[in-house]
């Protein structure tokens, strides 16, 4: 990927990733994304987000009986 939908360059960033459930969050640090520089648009390659959906299933804050 090197052009955003904007027009905008791409470049690699480590980001934080939140997980929001009502007033719990958690932040997961150094998240590799792809990032706009002119639009700050976010992008997450498929590997990324699948590694990112096992910890939130993973952790009990987002179970729905845990709140």
């Amino acid at each position: 990927m090197e052009k955003c939908f904007c027009g905008g360059k791409i470049e690699i960033q480590n980001v934080e990733y939140k997980l929001v459930r009502g007033k719990r969050t958690i932040i997961i640090k150094d998240v590799p994304a792809y990032v706009c520089q002119k639009c700050g648009a976010v992008y997450y390659d498929t590997e990324v987000l699948v590694r990112l959906l096992k910890i939130k299933i993973s952790t009990n804050i987002f179970q729905q009986n845990s709140l």
